[in-house]
């Protein structure tokens, strides 16, 4: 059942992630249906058997990974996906964190997820989507290199490349 190679790459100093299992179906509804943090996501009704179901079916669906994201003490505090591989370019979401984690936390859970995506699975570019006015978040990902290449009438696209994000989170890192 399990789509993840490679799981000792999924673990920092911080956090590790792990797949997600149907028994997280009830904290990604948690996570995902709260309404200040999914101001900028897709509307998720609070429906527990259709959340075990896309669970399911996840893991019958290639390229793609689903990841809950556990601080050192192995309690759940967020979500983050790798999803929509277009040739050599992956996509990123789903990353949802509970209140109160720490920035080391927060910036490690992005920095291994990308990590994998191009280390592990082998992919040399990001391409995602943010809201428009998600403005921490469009911060967050101009600092980490990532530039806009496009918009929709919600939404910034998004793209980086290995090389960018690189060279970015390597001084990054070095500050947590």
């Amino acid at each position: 059942m399990d789509k993840i190679i490679e799981p000792e790459k999924l673990k920092g100093r911080f956090i590790t992630l792990r797949e997600v299992t149907e028994s997280d179906a009830e904290f990604i509804l948690s996570l995902r249906c709260d309404e200040k943090k999914s101001k900028f996501l897709h509307k998720t009704e609070y429906n527990l058997e259709d959340q075990v179901a896309y669970i399911r079916r996840y893991f019958t669906i290639p390229n793609e990974w689903y990841f809950i994201i556990l601080n050192k003490n192995g309690e759940r505090i967020g979500t983050y996906r790798i999803y929509d591989v277009q040739g050599d370019s992956f996509c990123i979401g789903s990353w949802l964190m509970v209140d109160g984690v720490s920035p080391q936390e927060s910036f490690e859970s992005d920095y291994l997820i990308r990590m994998y995506g191009f280390n592990v699975l082998g992919f040399k570019k990001i391409h995602f989507d943010v809201r428009k006015g998600n403005k921490k978040v469009i911060a967050y990902h101009k600092m980490v290199g990532a530039k806009i290449v496009g918009e929709t009438e919600l939404d910034y696209l998004w793209e980086v490349t290995k090389e960018e994000y690189y060279a970015k989170a390597e001084l990054l890192l070095k500050t947590l």
